[in-house]
């Protein structure tokens, strides 16, 4: 196993990361149309939405030549999922609507890479997010979240802010929560990740020269 890797791609790099955002794409077709059936089947194979702009930054993690997991970021002033599809979920606090607010959205691993090691690649990514969001200066990261989760983040000692009731998604449910983003959250994944140090090689997670 190689050492993981860690990408965040924006439109300022994307032109440096065209093979591994498309993986990231046709990854997440396979989780959300193939086999979730969350959106319809795309003919190039590809999952793009109406979120997937110039403003959407998105994590990519990389095992040697394997894509292993990603997710996306969008600032909540823009568009974004949880303002455009679940408009009324945020009953018990105000949705975020702010440039320092990420929301945190279409997070996935690969179906062969769910076993014994997912949480360790989730606290993975918990942390690169935190780090991203850090160097950003964001103050807070969320969405739409699945509720499975909960006890991944209060073992890393996240603060949990749910803004909503629950939201039945495919029988599951799911709650528009968002966290605040700091050092010791940050820490916190890293540790549960087993991850001695920073992730990305700069705030733009470009690859080095």
């Amino acid at each position: 196993m190689a050492i993981m890797q860690f990408h965040f791609v924006t439109k300022a790099n994307e032109h440096l990361f065209q093979l591994e955002l498309e993986e990231f794409f046709r990854a997440r077709h396979a989780v959300y149309a193939e086999e979730l059936g969350w959106v319809p089947k795309s003919p190039d194979g590809l999952e793009i939405d109406q979120f997937d702009t110039a403003a959407a930054a998105y994590l990519i993690m990389m095992d040697g030549n394997e894509f292993v997991a990603g997710s996306r970021l969008i600032p909540t002033h823009l568009p974004h999922m949880l303002s455009e599809i679940f408009p009324a979920s945020c009953d018990l606090a105000p949705m975020p609507v702010d440039p320092r607010v990420m929301e945190w959205t279409r997070g996935f691993i690969v179906a062969h890479r769910r076993d014994k090691s997912s949480v360790r690649i989730l606290a993975q990514a918990c942390a690169a997010v935190m780090e991203y969001c850090l160097s950003l200066g964001c103050t807070q990261v969320g969405g739409i979240q699945d509720q499975k989760w909960i006890p991944l983040w209060t073992k890393m000692g996240w603060s949990i802010r749910i803004h909503g009731s629950p939201i039945d998604i495919d029988g599951e449910p799911w709650l528009p929560i968002y966290f605040d983003v700091t050092e010791a959250a940050m820490l916190a994944a890293r540790q549960l990740g087993r991850l001695t140090g920073p992730v990305l090689k700069n705030a733009a997670g470009q690859k080095a020269a």
